[in-house]
């Protein structure tokens, strides 16, 4: 990859990066590839149940790091997770089934965690964000999944500084929080002190699935952000996972694809360059999933 190139990219993303049991190398991995933002999975992505440990010097090392180079710090929570409790009819967590109650709990407490390492990351006077991404979970009646998604929040002890980010799905089966009214659905119904510790992380890829916002016209991401800022307010845009579609618009499916090889921008980069430029405006990081090589498209733009 051409460092020299990728240095030069004028918006705030980086790309999700591999990691081995410490934060520290992945931090300096970021670093050589010029980044000012990356995203980890902390352990099996597979797994919610068990996190790895990082240790106290893992993270003052990254703290040594960042006070030479700034870096927004997130980890992708692993996908099995289900805030709303079971995805089958009857599994809803909270309504009296101690089985899947005791999994949740189970849930929190590894997740709690997993937050209590990225908040050591936050840095307010340097304008650093750092938090947790998760999949809310999926439940066939989506009025109940997503009360019981806030009430499996407002059970989590967030540590202090710690921020949880819900991503929004691409509209597949029974997947929650398909949309922003209804990640506002779920935000309402938090309490008061847990509000703070919650934000939104958006995916285009989702977006494009769901079919809200056709991301190839200005116009529409002009919607996408007034309505956002409307249902759930523009500082709650705490990150943005930036990924092309391999899927056709409103399919609901979630099929990632690399920058200028999918439905999205296939065909040209205004409307990526119209996007990457209100997210900087909004100081809102980004992060590629798909290849930290699509850095290098976003060089030649």
């Amino acid at each position: 990859m051409d460092i020299c190139k990728i240095s030069n990219v004028r918006w705030n993303v980086g790309s999700h990066l591999s990691f081995s049991r410490c934060i520290a190398p992945t931090f300096s991995q970021a670093i050589k590839l010029g980044m000012y933002t990356f995203q980890f999975f902390m352990g099996n992505p597979k797994n919610a149940w068990i996190r790895q440990q990082i240790s106290e010097q893992d993270i003052q090392n990254c703290l040594v790091l960042m006070n030479r180079f700034p870096m927004n710090i997130f980890s992708h929570y692993p996908y099995c997770a289900n805030l709303a409790g079971k995805a089958e009819l009857n599994g809803l967590a909270w309504s009296g089934n101690n089985n899947i109650d005791k999994k949740l709990l189970a849930v929190i407490e590894s997740l709690e965690y997993e937050l209590s390492i990225l908040a050591s990351f936050q840095q307010s006077h340097l304008n650093i964000r750092s938090g947790v991404v998760i999949h809310p979970g999926s439940y066939p009646n989506r009025i109940a999944g997503h009360k019981s998604v806030a009430k499996t929040l407002n059970r989590v002890n967030f540590p202090e500084k710690s921020v949880l980010l819900l991503e929004n799905c691409a509209g597949e089966g029974n997947k929650l929080c398909r949309t922003f009214q209804e990640i506002h659905d779920v935000m309402i119904l938090l309490d008061e002190n847990i509000k703070p510790h919650v934000k939104v992380c958006v995916d285009t890829a989702h977006i494009w699935g769901q079919g809200d916002y056709d991301l190839r016209k200005l116009d529409e991401i002009d919607r996408l952000f007034s309505d956002f800022e409307n249902l759930v307010g523009i500082d709650n845009f705490y990150l943005l996972h930036l990924n092309d579609s391999s899927a056709q618009f409103g399919s609901k499916k979630d099929a990632h694809a690399h920058l200028g090889t999918g439905y999205i921008w296939g065909e040209n980069f205004r409307s990526l360059i119209y996007l990457l430029d209100k997210c900087n405006y909004y100081h809102i990081p980004m992060v590629l999933e798909t290849s930290a090589y699509d850095m290098l498209t976003l060089s030649s733009i």
